[in-house]
């Protein structure tokens, strides 16, 4: 006979699990068969069915359910764009390099966003994917999904403007990572541009508009090589970071 209240439990936990898998880049993204997601998510459902603690009576039949399995879409689509925001830093660290380099004309399509993307920006995502898995990171997410449903129990989520104001805090810091990643590469590019107007002004036959793009790109590759090596302590403490703020966004949603 069917346990009506252990399959409410299971699609409820499947829903907040697969909104989750969906939007978290290292397993979901466009480039992810459909079917290996579906699996993944069905898989970690059912090691964490007995784990959670079963969902509060609520009321309202049918549409009480669907509002349920609603707000926990929201609360794994929320988890996923903290993960989301804070591995883009990436992406958009390496665009900016692209921009200041002179890379930004080597647009390629990219079958995971669908849309263009750059070099470097490319190459800076991979590598922190990489050391994502090779840090252990995907553990530190699968122990955080299971204690999202310790503090935020099954149709258990409360949303306010707080929940709202912080993900705008973690985009904004996004933005702020990106920039401060890049610094080293802005400042070797000003310093290169400083120097070319000198020479231009010593030298004003010299063509520096054209003198400058070898040198912007020789300099930039140099500096990221210089830079590949320390990147391992910045990606660290980036991924604490996103651990931090999933505990904190569980706190905010109960």
């Amino acid at each position: 006979m069917l346990n009506y209240e252990l399959a409410i439990n299971f699609l409820l936990i499947l829903t907040r699990v697969s909104a989750f898998i969906v939007v978290m880049p290292a397993f979901g993204g466009s480039n992810t068969p459909r079917l290996l997601k579906i699996g993944f998510s069905f898989v970690l459902t059912v090691l964490l069915l007995p784990l959670v603690p079963a969902a509060s009576q609520f009321s309202g039949g049918l549409i009480g359910f669907a509002l349920a399995v609603l707000r926990e879409a929201v609360v794994g689509v929320v988890m996923g764009l903290v993960c989301f925001f804070t591995l883009q830093s990436l992406t958009v660290a390496g665009q900016l390099f692209d921009m200041h380099i002179g890379f930004m004309m080597s647009n390629f399509f990219d079958p995971m966003t669908g849309g263009q993307t750059t070099l470097l920006s490319k190459f800076l995502y991979l590598l922190g994917i990489t050391l994502f898995l090779t840090m252990n990171g995907h553990h530190m997410v699968i122990s955080g999904l299971f204690k999202s449903f310790q503090m935020v129990p099954l149709a258990g989520a409360e949303f306010d403007g707080d929940t709202a104001l912080f993900l705008i805090r973690v985009f904004a810091r996004m933005m702020t990572i990106a920039v401060q990643i890049c610094l080293p590469i802005i400042a070797v590019v000003m310093i290169i541009d400083v120097s070319l107007g000198l020479v231009g002004k010593t030298a004003p036959q010299m063509n520096i508009f054209m003198l400058g793009f070898p040198i912007k790109i020789a300099m930039g590759i140099a500096t990221l090589a210089v830079m590949v090596p320390l990147l391992g302590t910045v990606f660290s403490s980036l991924f604490r970071m996103m651990e931090r703020d999933l505990y904190t966004l569980f706190k905010g949603l109960t």
